[in-house]
């Protein structure tokens, strides 16, 4: 819903309804009428105005009552407990009567607004404002119960006249972040009483306010455009989605204080704190090597690969996504990683986020066997309101607020999908507009992200095969058909998208068991040379390979080399470290090296 189409309710309501609860987007300005920018009271007041409302009386706890106060009901026949203010005598003309800074606290008020609005002589408009600070969120005090009597009592009380000529009522506007701050019984259920929504401007209106602003933008153009507006431009109204008209104006602001700068990259520098965007640092070399580079740390899954280069090439040339209305908040690219564990799933998900961020803590993993549980979806965007943990957000939105730029893993998605069906909501909600709200309010974006499922589905049904494309295709049918028949979830498959499944060979040669092994050592001898100053050598290396790989389960694939790894060299490599402790610091800068024996691995010093 768009806000005029909210103003335009608003206004139908008003009058017709004796009480109008406005939540949601309250704390923002909004262009009316006039094309002027303006907050929600002056935009009331106009309307009200417009409407003929001869008493208007605008409230909140800090300024009390401001309007016409003169002409309010103070006292009357009715009696009600709280105190009364004389606003003057008729005597006394001479005096100025009292505008404002009256009634500030909430018994004060309540008695005001029920004198005044049940008063059939008498057409009065009351805006309450910061609603949601009259009442205890746990409980109310007596005085807070006497308070909501008073608003409920003053909806009811006034007698109906369906003969009155004027459509338009006493009414009283009541404006809140959330209408969960007023209490239950007074608005659900109560005929009286409307609660209408302020969204954040829709693309047209977005538009209006960039128009409204443009001249103040300090920013460069792209080459051949004069406008912010012009055609070519056409994305940054679609970046600005989900911006309130306030966070457009601050973008400005921003614009005058930084260097002038690209669009992008002030865009960038609002939403993320960052002037570098690692997407844009992307060297058009190192992308025409990818395959090359993300191939040294995952062996003997070319095919995968070949899949990760062409999104990550779509990326770099900026075409993700512009088939998409939403185009600038999708993800920069989303893959379903299927196949037997072991295999290199997790292993190509860290390569990926050490290529394109400069390091493997870029990906953020999530082993969904955690989110299983009924309501643990709630650990991802946090407690709601009221809720053990609500202060501290949500495990995922917390994460890619901190670190935008990311490889976002969902390890073994099967584990939570099923047992926990609510938390495919979450993943339709990040597929389809790239951007999650966590339990606060508050709004995250996927937009320079990528998006990693990795299943093990088939992985006990799928025959191990030389013939690739066959065992792919077994891959890709097991999976299609658990989202169709299993989870009854078609829809997410096609987000995620049919193409972007990406099956995982089996590892059955021995040749890749040992490329494996071979650059899983790399970091072994790095992590010796760096505690020890000490260099790890093998007297020679196929022999230490092969003896290593003697402990491997093939049917584990790569994941069990490191097991072999540790077992078979780490266990008796700590042991000979430690027999010689006292003469490490001595031999700093020699070399260890090791030999194969008859009963394993044996270690000596060399310089």
């Amino acid at each position: 819903m768009s806000l005029a189409t909210s103003f335009n309710k608003i206004r139908r309501s008003v009058g017709i309804k004796k009480c109008v609860i406005i939540d949601g987007n309250v704390g923002d300005v909004y262009l009316d009428k006039n094309k002027k920018l303006v907050t929600l009271r002056e935009y009331l007041e106009e309307m009200l105005d417009e409407m003929e409302y001869p008493d208007v009386i605008y409230w909140d706890r800090v300024e009390g009552a401001t309007g016409a106060l003169d002409r309010l009901q103070i006292t009357d026949s009715v009696e009600v407990q709280g105190d009364a203010y004389d606003l003057g005598d008729d005597d006394q003309e001479e005096e100025k009567p009292q505008t404002g800074g009256l009634f500030k606290s909430p018994a004060e008020i309540m008695n005001v607004v029920y004198k005044n609005v049940i008063d059939r002589k008498k057409k009065v408009a009351f805006i309450l404002n910061w609603s949601e600070y009259l009442f205890s969120v746990n409980g109310l005090s007596d005085d807070e119960r006497q308070n909501i009597t008073l608003l409920g009592k003053a909806l009811k009380d006034r007698k109906v006249e369906y003969l009155n000529s004027d459509c338009n009522e006493s009414v009283i506007i009541m404006i809140l972040g959330k209408s969960t701050g007023l209490p239950l019984s007074f608005y659900q259920g109560n005929p009286e009483v409307e609660i209408i929504t302020l969204q954040k401007p829709d693309r047209d209106e977005r538009r209006a306010v960039v128009e409204k602003t443009e001249d103040q933008f300090d920013v460069r153009l792209t080459q051949n455009t004069h406008s912010l507006l012009d055609p070519e431009n056409a994305p940054f109204i679609d970046m600005l989605e989900d911006f309130t008209s306030r966070e457009i104006i601050q973008l400005c602001r921003l614009s005058q204080k930084e260097p002038k700068m690209t669009y992008d990259k002030l865009f960038y520098l609002f939403k993320y704190g960052e002037k570098e965007n690692p997407w844009e640092k992307l060297e058009y070399a190192r992308v025409k090597q990818i395959k090359e580079i993300l191939s040294k740390r995952v062996i003997g899954q070319e095919e995968a690969i070949a899949k990760i280069e062409k999104t990550i090439i779509k990326a770099y040339m900026g075409l993700s996504g512009i088939h998409k209305s939403s185009s600038r908040s999708a993800p920069k690219g989303v893959f379903f990683f299927v196949g037997p564990t072991g295999v290199g799933k997790t292993e190509l998900s860290k390569a990926l986020a050490s290529f394109l961020f400069g390091d493997d803590q870029a990906c953020i993993r999530f082993d969904m066997s955690e989110y299983a549980q009924e309501n643990s979806d709630q650990k991802l965007i946090g407690a709601a309101p009221g809720y053990v943990g609500y202060e501290e957000g949500g495990q995922l939105t917390n994460a890619v607020k901190e670190h935008p730029f990311s490889v976002i893993l969902f390890d073994e998605i099967e584990k939570a999908a099923k047992p926990n069906p609510r938390i495919l909501d979450i993943f339709l909600q990040i597929l389809e507009d790239g951007r999650l709200t966590d339990s606060k309010g508050e709004t995250v974006y996927f937009s320079d992200s990528i998006i990693i499922f990795t299943s093990n589905l088939g992985a006990n049904e799928v025959a191990a095969s030389a013939d690739k494309e066959s065992v792919a295709k077994e891959f890709i049918r097991i999976v299609k058909e658990y989202f169709d028949n299993e989870l009854k979830r078609p829809e997410l498959l096609g987000r995620i998208g049919y193409n972007n499944i990406v099956p995982f060979n089996f590892i059955q040669d021995e040749d890749f068991l040992y490329k494996i092994c071979h650059s899983k050592l790399g970091p072994v001898k790095n992590a010796i040379r760096e505690k020890y100053k000490l260099e790890l050598e093998f007297e020679k290396d196929k022999p230490a390979i092969e003896y290593i790989l003697k402990g491997v389960d093939i049917a584990k694939g790569g994941r069990d080399v490191l097991n072999a790894i540790n077992d078979r060299l780490l266990d008796p490599l700590a042991m000979f470290l430690f027999e010689n402790k006292d003469e490490l610091r001595s031999l700093r800068g020699s070399t260890i090296v090791a030999k194969v024996a008859p009963n394993g691995f044996e270690f000596r010093f060399q310089d």
